[in-house]
């Protein structure tokens, strides 16, 4: 009875059913709630309290900054139930606060695109020095297997995409940094790595005909992306019937100097987090596992490794 009066309460406040609504297209950090929701950051703090009490979303914390999420789907509590009713309210109908909510995503979306700009030539140098990205590179090749067409997903640099050659017909780098496609090309026309269709383009609008690849790899990438849950769908579409998609990105840490040595948007990710959201972008098959990128000199973060189908 506590948990459903909580629960009810919870919700019986516009700007809490806002904030609940934003929160179904990902994490937020507090100060970009701030900016959408146009409250102050006490009122903002508040709410998220009261809905975090009664169970209605998750609180992620690294250094300084606390992500906020929709509790996840399909637990047998009140508070689910109750986000799966609304799920479905809001989904029928437009959320005034969408333009705001994409600004803040574009704005992510700027800083990344800065960063790289900044630090391309160092990129590599910079997070070999933080943990060896290198060090899943054999468990993630198992996984890929043998393909035909095998897009490379946030290519960056090259640095993974001699190792996917060794496991693929036909390779294709897809980046949205030139500064970084550059050096790819670079070392491609210098024979430091095989040929290679390089495409510049983001993630969120991927420069492939739709079921153009049987596997797609993203390969310590998404932590850079702005909008996870969004790229998602676009890379099932460029998949074909039963293509195959690999991920590998660091396992949730709270390193925050390791974050911004990255440049990376999210912390890590928890596997039930990036199933949900693969299951939710209509992936089946969801398999997941952890591999270590210590090395006998860095001690580095998890990696979670993924592997899911488009049916």
């Amino acid at each position: 009875m506590e948990e459903i009066l909580r629960a009810s309460k919870a919700v019986a406040d516009r700007n809490r059913i806002r904030i609940l609504r934003i929160l179904t297209d990902g994490p937020f950090h507090v100060a970009e709630l701030t900016g959408i929701l146009g409250l102050g950051q006490s009122s903002v703090s508040r709410h998220l309290r009261i809905l975090k009490d009664a169970g209605l979303v998750t609180v992620r914390r690294a250094g300084t900054w606390a992500f906020y999420s929709s509790a996840p789907a399909g637990e047998d509590s009140h508070a689910s139930r109750l986000l799966g009713c609304l799920r479905e309210e809001f989904a029928g109908t437009d959320s005034p606060d969408l333009p705001a909510v994409e600004r803040a995503l574009a704005e992510r979306r700027r800083e990344t695109s800065a960063f790289f700009r900044e630090i391309a030539p160092e990129y590599e140098e910079r997070r070999a020095a933080a943990f060896d990205p290198t060090a899943h590179m054999d468990a993630l090749l198992e996984v890929v297997g043998r393909a035909e067409t095998l897009v490379d997903l946030g290519t960056g640099t090259g640095l993974a995409l001699r190792d996917l050659a060794r496991v693929s017909a036909r390779l294709i780098g897809v980046d949205e940094s030139a500064e970084m496609l550059g050096i790819a090309r670079r070392r491609i026309d210098a024979r430091e790595l095989p040929e290679v269709d390089l495409r510049l383009g983001a993630l969120e609008h991927l420069p492939l005909s739709d079921g153009e690849a049987d596997v797609m790899v993203a390969n310590l990438v998404l932590q850079h992306i702005a909008d996870v849950r969004g790229v998602l769908p676009e890379i099932r579409r460029g998949l074909a019937a039963e293509g195959r998609l690999v991920i590998a990105d660091l396992a949730e840490h709270g390193d925050e100097d390791l974050r911004e040595t990255l440049g990376a948007r999210w912390p890590g990710f928890s596997p039930p987090q990036l199933v949900s959201w693969l299951r939710e972008a209509g992936f089946t098959r969801v398999t997941h596992r952890l591999v270590s990128t210590d090395s006998r000199s860095l001690a580095g973060p998890d990696v979670v490794l993924m592997e899911a189908m488009k049916p």
